[in-house]
């Protein structure tokens, strides 16, 4: 009976040590599929599984923004127009789309590692339980040899190589293991928290934004529309954000969400060329209060303000400018000469050979030369020519400035300074003037505007032939401007204030550049006179003062080519012989 009991004993525990690896073989099976079936989705979790091409249409996208413009437009208005415009509104949506799916493969992601976490757990064995403790204690003897260590240097040098790689080259951007997202990574700043910024900022909702159920709620805003409202109000406060404590701490950690702020930097770039585009519209229309209003709007943008008439603002930006580059810093125009007329021929030097010119000096005296060898202007002559000497006296202190970040960032100089843009636009108006030189401003009937033999309703003369911008708009955007210009309100202007003659950007890639000539052509006016040319130069890149002047020019009835008398050429001989004797 005993030994009876003792073999029932022995069958127990060999039945259980079967149970047991049975469970075991069973649990390695399924860690096994579950590892194997978790590797595959996180591959699945690392690409997008949506279309990323976004389809645009430039074309309607123009015309949308021509026909929300006004001659009252504001700077902020112009933005929402286009923040809110098609295009920008369908790179949100596919921005927001592509969001979600990132989300959405993170969260995924997330759910499995947890999971696996569990599953290790779960099915740790005893070795691994009994070492949990002591990682190190069963290390191979060789693990100090200087071959072992040199190959795990060399490792971990691989794998810092293929992080820079895939982070230089947007892979990191698509991988959602290694993608920082607001609202799921803990403490990761984003467009929430832009939100609340603004909103403590006082700057959100927008102000003055209404959408077109005429409400400036919120809640009324889809969600493409409220992003692109926020990249907006974002940029125009960037100053505030920028210098946020929470986000200068969690840049060095890489706490920002990228599905946001690298967004931000493209719709920079689109609405700045956007604006550009516009402004070229607005000279095409002649509308002097909207180019002034567009100018004004590309500068708040670049800048990072709310209102360029804001003396607080402009205080602001002259203390930033003179902190940074001194006080000859401060950018600005001086205009050394200015010349409008037709000249006869373009000056020259003659050069002996004992003698050496300079031609900086003879650069200098160009223009004054070129005065002394202009011819009447007539109204047969097919353009005047508007030449301006400009000297910037803020190039050698940002020419050393831009030095010291390229030293400073191991940059190049010669590379360096490609990048340099500096934009002005010269806006040009023109009036009658009275007999005696007086101005008619106050009365400017007696003037219809022709110049260079053109219809001065330019409106009627693109309808005739079919011009792009005129074929977008509608009639009620068409008839508001014809009333701006031709028309009025009470503000006290006449047309020659409100209509511009030429619009006419020029930009300097050289910051060491110092001096330099501008030249732009003028239609002459049809009938004879005295006529007064305004012109006004504003800065594209910063909050400065307007450079204004005028230059009066007689303008004398000519005779049309091809008379037959020789009238023209004759009178012209004249003149220039005239000028010999002098």
């Amino acid at each position: 009976m005993a030994s009876l009991a003792i073999l029932g004993g022995i069958g127990l525990l060999i039945g259980l040590i079967l149970f047991v690896l049975k469970f075991a073989n069973k649990s390695s099976s399924a860690g096994s599929t579950s590892s194997s079936s978790s590797g595959d989705n996180s591959k699945n979790n690392k690409k997008p599984s949506i279309n990323r091409k976004v389809t645009l249409n430039p074309e309607a996208d123009a015309k949308h923004i021509l026909n929300s413009l006004k001659p009252s437009t504001t700077p902020l208005e112009l933005l929402y127009t286009i923040a809110t415009s098609p295009d920008n509104i369908a790179v949100a949506s596919k921005s927001l789309e592509i969001r979600a799916d990132m989300v959405t493969r993170k969260l995924a992601h997330l759910a499995q590692e947890a999971q696996k976490a569990a599953d290790k757990e779960a099915n740790a064995t005893l070795d691994e339980l009994l070492n949990d403790d002591d990682d190190n204690a069963w290390a191979d003897d060789d693990e100090d040899d200087e071959a072992a260590q040199a190959a795990k240097a060399a490792k971990e040098e691989k794998k810092k190589q293929e992080a820079a790689l895939a982070k230089a080259t947007g892979k990191d951007a698509q991988d959602v293991t290694k993608v920082m997202l607001e609202g799921v990574d803990e403490d990761v700043l984003g467009m929430q928290w832009v939100k609340r910024n603004l909103t403590q900022l006082g700057v959100w909702p927008p102000p003055n934004f209404t959408t077109d159920t005429d409400s400036s709620t919120t809640t009324t805003m889809d969600e493409p529309t409220q992003r692109n409202l926020l990249m907006t109000m974002g940029r125009l406060n960037s100053r505030a954000l920028n210098t946020h404590p929470e986000l200068l701490s969690a840049s060095p950690l890489g706490k920002i969400d990228p599905s946001y702020f690298q967004s931000t930097m493209e719709f920079r770039q689109r609405v700045l060329q956007t604006l550009d585009n516009v402004l070229r519209m607005a000279c095409t229309l002649r509308s002097f209060k909207l180019v002034c209003t567009i100018l004004d709007a590309i500068v708040m943008f670049k800048i990072g303000i709310m209102d360029v008439t804001s003396p607080k603002e402009r205080e602001w930006f002259q203390t930033f400018m003179e902190s940074k580059y001194g006080k000859e810093g401060t950018p600005r125009l001086i205009l050394d000469e200015t010349y409008l007329g037709v000249p006869t021929a373009d000056p020259t030097t003659k050069e002996d050979d004992d003698v050496v010119v300079d031609k900086k000096e003879e650069e200098k005296n160009k223009l004054a030369q070129m005065i002394a060898q202009s011819r009447q202007v007539t109204t047969t002559d097919e353009k005047m020519s508007l030449e301006m000497q400009i000297t910037r006296p803020h190039a050698e202190a940002f020419t050393k400035e831009k030095l010291i970040m390229c030293q400073r960032q191991g940059i190049p100089p010669q590379i360096g300074m490609q990048a340099y843009r500096e934009a002005w636009f010269i806006i040009v108006r023109a009036y009658k003037l009275n007999d005696d030189g007086s101005s008619t401003r106050v009365n400017d009937v007696d003037w219809d505007g022709k110049m260079g033999g053109a219809n001065p309703n330019h409106f009627t003369v693109m309808k005739e032939n079919k011009h792009p911008i005129v074929e977008m708009l509608n009639e009620d955007t068409i008839a508001l401007f014809e009333k701006e210009l031709f028309e009025g309100g009470n503000d006290g202007t006449t047309t020659c204030d409100r209509k511009v003659v030429v619009g006419w950007p020029f930009v300097i890639s050289n910051v060491a550049q110092k001096s330099g000539k501008v030249k732009i052509q003028l239609p002459p006016p049809d009938s004879p006179g005295k006529y007064e040319f305004s012109v006004t130069i504003k800065s594209q890149e910063f909050l400065c003062d307007v450079e204004e002047f005028k230059l009066v020019v007689d303008v004398a009835q000519g005779v049309k080519k091809g008379g037959g008398d020789g009238d023209d050429d004759k009178k012209e001989e004249e003149d220039m012989e005239s000028k010999k004797d002098k």
